[in-house]
């Protein structure tokens, strides 16, 4: 039996959370009501991770969008107490003309307004484009110097209106070579720059072959004490796992399990290995790319009707462009035309990672000699602790595991196994399979073979509120509002079968002859109905 110890060091670092990309968060226009109320906000509330990047703050940006994305704001990172960074997904074509103070003032402008009229206290972090070599025409990989000036001239605008808002550099991708650019930017930009940040995504990594965590855990790891060394962090802002397949005629930025979907439940394996890697090297933070996918792709123009008019808007303000393409990355599909909001198998990994590895809380050490397990362990300030274990062997493993960190409460265990995802049709995660309990100053832990497994003591043993007054009228079937301050989402079910989940106190209904039940689903996902 392997044993495993965490160490409780005196000096640990804290921890920003696991995150995602959240796309969806300036698309709330072109949501149905179900879809929104049942997977997006279900989702997302259910997850509440404590870190996220979102695709805003555009020079350009008018009201109207400002204000859906607050709204979208009050319904998510306001409830899970988010952290936000802020990257526009595309800059101007910038002509000799291109005045950089005057689009840094209109950019100061309009988060003014997000942060101080709609109350959008979050916004933490921004930088001035995603990913130095997109864009038409002067990608700024090439510019380095032209990106210094248009930072510098966020920097003093953010000043003029008081705005606490930290600058990252630079948000570029790269497994082969992120030096050059970090480099520079710790050379030329450190007395502007809050946070330093780059992004990876792994590709040609057999699942489970030790090369990609030694890989990706020296690159950080290097990032991250060079960063140290000007007294700064380092953000992990985006992360996925791509293998794009050319397409005829659209551009296709697909994950590597939605063009081969035999990889999908290995590759849920891999986003938490590198979710494990960014804590365990230091990282500040880590954004998976995405929460959800983009919508299935549209024309986007202008027009007479409102769907038009909405539709044009989000193409605008939401990274995805006017340009038609397939941007397919996420945990859940968005296919409207299929009807298909299934969750992938990564959700059940993922989801369980931004969930536990909060923000505010400090990372443990632990200790093992195994190259096909890995580990990564936090407590929190409430004395709460939580781990995740990894196996890639295609046989179960028993660990013995040890804590310099003492909990006052059994662990529960939840587990993610390859050869079985715990799928289901309402994208609900998987609940806690028992108790891991300490004997004799240790805890042993059966993992299956090829999974993930997650280890808790941030829960509480309670029953959620009851759901009173349920009646069906005109086709809904309707109920009054969860009163308990823990309550999450419901789950809805109708003769014993669950046949929805929910943040709406409502749901669209065939059969009014009843049969119907609803209940309260908590934070620590409590149900009275199991």
């Amino acid at each position: 039996m392997k044993e495993i110890i965490l160490k409780k060091n005196e000096m640990r670092w804290l921890f920003g959370g696991i995150g995602f990309h959240d796309s969806e968060a300036t698309m709330l226009g072109i949501m149905s009501d179900d879809f929104k109320n049942q997977r997006v906000l279900k989702t997302f509330r259910e997850i509440s991770p404590t870190y996220s990047r979102v695709f805003t703050g555009y020079a350009d940006w008018t009201k109207e969008a400002m204000d859906e994305f607050a709204d979208f704001y009050d319904l998510t990172f306001r409830k899970a107490n988010t952290t936000l960074y802020l990257v526009p997904g595309r800059l101007p074509y910038r002509t000799s003309d291109f005045d950089m103070d005057e689009y840094a003032e209109k950019v100061a402008t309009n988060l003014d307004y997000l942060i101080k009229v709609r109350k959008c206290a979050k916004i933490r972090h921004y930088c001035l484009t995603n990913e130095l070599a997109c864009g038409n025409g002067r990608p700024l990989v090439y510019y380095l110097d032209e990106f210094k000036a248009m930072q510098e001239a966020l920097y003093r605008a953010f000043r003029r209106h008081g705005l606490k808002i930290g600058l990252l550099s630079m948000d570029s991708a790269g497994m082969g070579d992120p030096w050059h650019y970090h480099d520079w930017a710790l050379e030329n930009m450190d007395e502007i720059t809050e946070c330093y940040c780059h992004h990876f995504y792994p590709s040609n990594y057999e699942p489970g072959t030790s090369r990609l965590y030694n890989d990706l855990y020296w690159r950080l790891d290097l990032l991250v004490q060079r960063s140290l060394a000007k007294e700064k962090r380092f953000v992990l802002g985006e992360f996925g796992i791509k293998k794009t397949v050319p397409s005829k005629a659209m551009r296709s930025d697909c994950a590597s399990y939605v063009d081969f979907p035999d990889l999908e439940p290995t590759a849920a394996i891999q986003l938490a290995e590198i979710a494990v890697c960014a804590i365990n090297t230091g990282c500040f933070s880590a954004a998976c790319w995405t929460l959800f996918d983009y919508p299935d792709p549209f024309i986007a123009e202008d027009g007479d009707t409102e769907e038009e008019k909405k539709r044009f808007n989000v193409a605008n303000y939401s990274g995805h462009g006017i340009s038609t393409r397939y941007n397919k990355n996420g945990m859940v599909r968005w296919s409207d035309e299929e009807g298909d909001y299934r969750a992938y198998a990564s959700l059940y990994t993922m989801g369980y990672m931004a969930k536990l590895f909060r923000k505010g809380s400090r990372v443990l050490s632990p200790e093992f000699d195994d190259d096909m397990l890995r580990m990564a362990a936090v407590t929190n300030p409430d004395g709460t602790c939580s781990v995740v274990m990894i196996n890639w062997r295609d046989t179960p493993e028993t660990v013995m595991l040890k804590s310099e960190h003492k909990s006052d409460k059994p662990f529960r265990k939840y587990e993610y196994c390859a050869d079985n995802p715990p799928y289901n049709d309402f994208n609900d995660l998987q609940d806690f399979v028992g108790l891991v309990s300490e004997e004799n100053g240790s805890y042993v832990v059966e993992l299956p073979a090829c999974s993930v497994v997650f280890l808790t003591t941030d829960y509480q043993e309670r029953i959620p509120s009851e759901i009173k007054n349920l009646k069906v009228e005109d086709g809904c079937l309707m109920w009054d509002a969860c009163p308990d301050e823990e309550h999450c989402y419901y789950r809805i079910y109708q003769n014993g079968k669950q046949i929805a989940s929910t943040v709406a106190e409502y749901l669209a209904v065939s059969n009014i002859e009843g049969g119907y039940e609803v209940y309260s689903v908590d934070k620590y996902g409590n149900c009275a109905r199991r």
